[in-house]
């Protein structure tokens, strides 16, 4: 049985040939948008490696290899389909050629993703979207056979454009929301998420989150009324702030939250101060609004008699 250890970060990283590397047996160059078709046979490779760190089983790939090469200039969304295949070629995106020594194995350690492609083809893996850089394919029969013929088309499509909500750094803004000594309401009435959760936090000069304190306790709220929406009131001193609203079982942190993971591209409102506002939940299950609060009337009345007076003085 083929399996994947874990999902290891898609780091684009630079890489040098040890002793034993994989040898490129074809360099595709920088790839736009479009597909290429990958066309070979396994036996035609070498064999540098019979294991793949992160996936299983140790060994489990004991015959050739043959290898592709491509650079991508901009984040792409990658993708690899199966056409025709003879065989069991198993396809590892790697960030590295390098390999290192295991219980006689030499296993390479720039694995990223694989792509078993075990079923009637055309079958796609995802290779989601990967940062700018240089990657390979190397393809390799599973099971130590020495001949797997493949055809394969990998495709390189334009990463999404990010949608406003889905982080702290890409907020849905909503503008000044009031002054220091305003009243500020917020809730979630109206959503399409059925249980939702609300809390504020914010937002340092250096980016950091902080979870508001208001009226001697956290800006959060689950269950507001008689349902299962959410609804905050607070004040706050002048700055900027984040709401960050989401479906039930979220984790509120000190300096920020971790989502219930569901509900993902789900509708959710947020009620301020009248207004209404609507996004949709990332892939944790919750989307980000920013908003201001801006000194009290008074008090800039104040700041701006203070400068006139101190420019008169200035001309006297």
């Amino acid at each position: 049985m083929k399996t994947s250890l874990s999902a290891l970060a898609l780091l684009s990283l630079g890489y040098s040939q040890a002793f034993g590397a994989l040898v490129v047996n074809e360099d595709l160059g920088v790839l736009g948008l479009g597909g290429v078709n990958l066309v070979g046979n396994t036996a035609d490779g070498e064999d540098n490696a019979q294991s793949y760190t992160g996936f299983l089983p140790q060994g489990g790939w004991a015959g050739s290899e043959w290898v592709f090469q491509f650079a991508i200039e901009q984040e792409r969304v990658v993708s690899l389909t199966s056409n025709a295949l003879t065989g069991d070629p198993d396809t590892f995106l790697l960030n590295s050629l390098e390999t290192v020594d295991n219980e006689g194995n030499q296993e390479a350690t720039g694995g990223l993703l694989a792509a078993f492609l075990d079923g009637a083809p055309p079958e796609t893996r995802d290779f989601g979207t990967l940062n700018p850089g240089t990657y390979f394919l190397s393809v390799e029969a599973f099971g130590g056979d020495s001949s797997a013929t493949f055809d394969f088309t990998l495709d390189i499509a334009a990463a999404p454009l990010p949608t406003f909500g889905d982080s702290p750094d890409n907020p849905i803004a909503l503008g000044v929301l009031g002054n220091d000594s305003s009243l500020i309401s917020l809730d979630t009435f109206g959503s399409a998420i059925d249980d939702t959760e609300l809390g504020v936090y914010s937002v340092g000069e250096d980016g950091s989150l902080s979870i508001l304190e208001s009226g001697g306790g956290f800006v959060l709220n689950d269950d507001a009324g008689d349902g299962f929406q959410s609804a905050v009131e607070f004040t706050a001193p002048e700055g900027n702030y984040l709401a960050v609203a989401g479906a039930f079982n979220m984790l509120f942190f000190l300096d920020g939250i971790e989502g219930a993971g569901s509900q993902d591209g789900a509708e959710i409102t947020l009620n301020h101060n009248g207004d209404s506002t609507t996004g949709a939940t990332n892939n944790q299950g919750v989307a980000w609004f920013s908003f201001a609060v801006v000194p009290e009337p008074s008090s800039m009345s104040l700041i701006a008699l203070a400068g006139l007076t101190l420019l008169r003085r200035r001309r006297s």
